[in-house]
């Protein structure tokens, strides 16, 4: 006898559906020519649930991102050992494999800066770890805010790497000129 799912576990089904049709219609078609409407029929759903679970386009984007977040949280989780540098090199190969996907590369790269604005990443949790990793453990206050400006300065520019990788023609090509310049400049951390 197959066991019938309880009613939250089908509005978490459903809610799971939108979410992952918004991801890959968001990430194929971008914020702008992605509309509710295509969601819904794609999950061969009305909007109404689109809208319950989620209010309305942006927050739905915003949870796509969030999803995509996750997966940046992810790699930043993997390298413990070595020197400040190799580590650093370690999470950034791993986040040039992420640009390889296309969706990623739609939601993260093109669309969040646009949709979401520059606020959002000053105080992500991306941005939290990149500037741990990136900062000297010195609890003095000599330097400090030359080793954030550092730090900042870096996250800038690697987001203008990955932005130029996603918006370029060879992306292969693209990612080992990014690779060979971010192992040039993390010297200067």
């Amino acid at each position: 006898m197959v066991k019938r799912k309880t009613q939250a576990e089908r509005r978490e089904e459903t809610r799971q559906q939108v979410l992952d049709s918004a991801s890959r219609l968001f990430g194929k078609n971008g914020y702008a020519n992605t509309s509710l409407d295509d969601i819904a029929r794609d999950c061969g759903l009305t909007t109404r649930p689109v809208y319950h679970y989620f209010g309305n386009k942006l927050a739905l984007f915003r949870a796509v991102n969030d999803v995509m977040i996750t997966r940046i949280l992810d790699i930043q989780h993997q390298p413990r050992s070595g020197d400040k540098a190799s580590r650093f090199m370690a999470i950034w190969d791993a986040f040039l494999v992420l640009c390889d996907d296309p969706a990623f590369r739609q939601v993260v790269l093109i669309d969040n800066p646009t949709i979401l604005g520059r606020e959002r990443w000053k105080n992500s949790p991306v941005t939290a770890r990149a500037e741990a990793l990136l900062m000297n453990q010195q609890q003095g206050s000599e330097g400090q805010y030359r080793q954030q400006l550092l730090s900042r300065m870096a996250i800038a520019a690697m987001a203008e790497a990955a932005l130029m990788i996603a918006e370029a023609d060879d992306i292969d090509l693209a990612k080992q000129e990014a690779r060979e310049v971010v192992n040039n400049a993390i010297s200067f951390l």
